[in-house]
């Protein structure tokens, strides 16, 4: 059997069905991989069962195998409202353990894949791959250097392929263009990070990062990286959205941009009303997780970009 071309492509809003025609059959002959979905979260902290269909999620096992996608990098993300820094390593591990737990499950419908042999193999045979990315660095405290990198080591060990090296929050690694760490670029244990995550076999993932890490970062790295779920600046003029010197810059680095389906990274209408929501809801006072799930809850309720929005970013 051929050997299928990678296409990699986030799929925040998945089809139903694969689409029929030319595009269809491109769809069918590549290996889709979704490179970023936060549905773990909902399995440990909602209890949600992946293989069945959830009606109110863009991503379960059902939905993978109608959209035709082959893998999906399941999202390790510790919200700084459900651990202190002192537990998100912990937390991070009980993520983990919830996508294992889905998988063992689940044997006929989804495997784990540890490398890109592993994604064409269960491809072959139709099995989704499961995959593992850690949306921010924030999850290796705490400790020292030596215990962050223990931590990486450990998350390699699970599945993890790439690890985003901020979320909206300032990391051990550097700063985020989610805060008022904006300003701050690559530290020194940051290069260390980076160099063990090289040494590991790792993909630095450059979403979610100040625009000063991720020059720093850029410039360090020695391999290619990758922006998982990020879009263009010229586009939507939001921080977290990439310049279209960051795009050129991840192109003579050899690596991949993602683009986030998002409706707010696509248009900046979008980004403003998804603005006032968050500003309404923080006038409620509400605790740090409620507020959250409010605004999920708000922003869910947004209509779509047009679909020509979203080819104009790719």
């Amino acid at each position: 059997m051929p050997v299928r071309p990678p296409l990699w492509l986030p799929l925040f809003l998945l089809a139903t069905s694969a689409a029929a025609g030319p595009d269809g059959e491109l769809h069918e002959r590549a290996i889709v991989v979704d490179t970023h979905s936060d549905c773990t979260q909902r399995i440990v902290y909602g209890g949600v069962d992946l293989a069945q269909p959830q009606p109110d999620m863009q991503v379960d096992l059902p939905k993978l195998k109608a959209g035709g996608v082959d893998a999906q990098f399941f999202s390790i993300f510790v919200g700084p409202w459900q651990a202190k820094p002192d537990g998100f390593y912990a937390e991070a591990l009980k993520q983990f353990a919830a996508v294992h737990a889905l998988i063992r499950a689940n044997p006929e419908t989804i495997a784990w894949a540890r490398t890109a042999a592993d994604v064409r193999a269960n491809a072959a045979r139709g099995v989704i791959s499961a995959l593992f990315g850690v949306e921010g660095a924030h999850a290796l405290l705490p400790g020292g250097q030596r215990e962050l990198l223990a931590h990486l080591r450990r998350f390699h060990e699970l599945g993890a392929r790439y690890m985003t090296l901020t979320w909206s929050i300032a990391s051990p690694v550097g700063g985020s263009s989610g805060d008022d760490s904006d300003g701050q670029g690559l530290t020194d244990v940051g290069r260390a990070i980076i160099d063990e995550m090289h040494r590991l076999g790792m993909i630095v993932d450059l979403s979610h990062v100040s625009d000063p890490l991720f020059w720093d970062a850029i410039r360090y790295a020695r391999r290619p990286v990758i922006a998982s779920h990020s879009s263009a600046r010229a586009l939507a003029n939001v921080p977290r959205n990439m310049t279209d010197a960051m795009l050129k810059a991840v192109a003579r680095n050899g690596g991949a941009v993602c683009v986030n389906f998002g409706s707010g990274f696509l248009d900046d209408r979008f980004f403003a009303a998804e603005e006032a929501i968050r500003a309404r809801v923080r006038g409620l006072h509400l605790a740090p997780r409620e507020q959250w799930q409010a605004v999920r809850e708000a922003t869910a309720r947004l209509p779509p970009v047009p679909l020509a929005r979203l080819i104009d970013h790719i």
